[in-house]
């Protein structure tokens, strides 16, 4: 007897179809609709199939390599509402596969779908900043049958913000995102095709701070950020602890003298008088820092630490034959730039010039570095 053979009534085509694929699962096949129909005068009934009935139909004209699971099982199920009791049965059952039960049923992609109460969940918990992986594991601990993956989770969140948008272009709720959330923003576009080319935002929070430290700002723009592989630009300030915060960022389609001074002209158009950085710090991006001598010419300019010591060790290493002495160079470089007093700047110079006697080609690199630092500790 098949397993699918029963007598139940089901109050509904979803408590039915959820039956259905609940016993399918059990003996290891995955079934889905194969059309549905709703008679004039109320009748209605749903033809189901394996997921592996039917015939695979070629596309023409595409190159595109395809594959199919379709070999046209037999199998076929008849669910139908009768009027008289109000109610769902399965009239016809074909319980014939002419392929073996599959041994797990991750991969299925029917399978995989979420529940519309793990929708929902996927929906609360994205609002509240749950990692997807962590959203996941909570479905997968609630429901212990579940075989979604976390590709299931990113589609579901996709789809979800899709909805929230209400059909809004990802520009457009950009734009009403800065307007509600109380940003400051500037844009550029372009003249002749009228497009969005540069995009300046601040909080009014982030402005509360810098009024409070606005003496150091490190600018630094980042790449492979977005699915539009355009610079983004961090503006950063410190407190007097040494804590860093955002003040500001900006979207820019290309790395020009002219773009950074467009950015740069939005960021002093927000700054009172008070607020004016007395000491900008910057990697070796020549087209930012002539545009911060144009833009803030009082302050003074100063290349970042870290990008320092990425160019010392990227090309002094090689010169060290043995794992020790670089360690220890690497150790004394170290102890140089995270000098707090002049004296212990002194004296680790000192140390680390006495070490580099039989490297002359690596104290040659250090001298130039020294002049950087030397303007930083004064």
């Amino acid at each position: 007897m098949s397993v699918f053979s029963t007598d139940q009534e089901f109050k509904s085509r979803e408590e039915m179809m959820e039956w259905v694929q609940n016993t399918a699962r059990d003996v290891g096949y995955v079934i889905v609709t194969k059309r549905s129909r709703t008679k004039p005068n109320g009748y209605s009934k749903v033809i189901l199939m394996c997921e592996r009935g039917g015939v695979y139909r070629s596309v023409k004209g595409t190159s595109k390599a395809t594959g199919t699971k379709k070999i046209n099982c037999p199998f076929e199920l008849i669910g139908a509402y009768t009027k008289m009791n109000d109610c769902w049965k399965l009239v016809h059952i074909r319980d014939e596969h002419n392929h073996p039960p599959a041994q797990h049923m991750e991969g299925h992609a029917y399978v995989e779908r979420l529940s519309r109460n793990e929708f929902q969940l996927v929906a609360d918990l994205t609002k509240k900043h749950v990692a997807p992986r962590d959203i996941l594991g909570i479905i997968k601990e609630q429901n212990g049958d579940n075989v979604s993956t976390l590709k299931t989770v990113y589609n579901a969140r996709n789809k979800i913000r899709k909805i929230n948008h209400k059909g809004k272009s990802p520009m457009q709720v950009v734009m009403s995102r800065l307007q509600e959330n109380g940003y400051t923003y500037y844009t550029s576009i372009n003249s002749i095709s009228n497009e969005l080319e540069s995009l300046f935002f601040a909080h009014q929070t982030s402005l509360d701070l810098l009024r409070a430290f606005p003496h150091v700002m490190l600018m630094d723009a980042t790449y492979k950020t977005n699915k539009y592989n355009i610079p983004f630009l961090e503006i950063i300030g410190v407190t007097s602890t040494s804590k860093t915060f955002s003040i500001a960022f900006a979207f820019m389609h290309k790395e020009t003298k002219d773009i950074y001074v467009w950015v740069l002209h939005c960021l002093k158009s927000i700054l009172d008088n008070c607020m004016q950085p007395r000491v900008i710090v910057t990697d070796r991006e020549f087209a930012l820092m002539n545009a911060c001598q144009q833009i803030f010419p009082d302050a003074t300019q100063l290349l970042c630490r870290f990008h320092i010591s990425q160019s010392i060790f990227r090309n002094c290493k090689s010169h060290f034959k043995s794992k020790h002495k670089w360690e220890s160079f690497t150790s004394m470089w170290s102890s140089l730039i995270e000098s707090s007093t002049l004296t212990s700047f002194k004296e680790n110079y000192k140390e680390l010039q006495s070490m580099l006697t039989k490297y002359p080609g690596i104290f040659l690199i250090i001298i130039v570095v020294i002049v950087v630092l030397l303007a930083f500790s004064s």
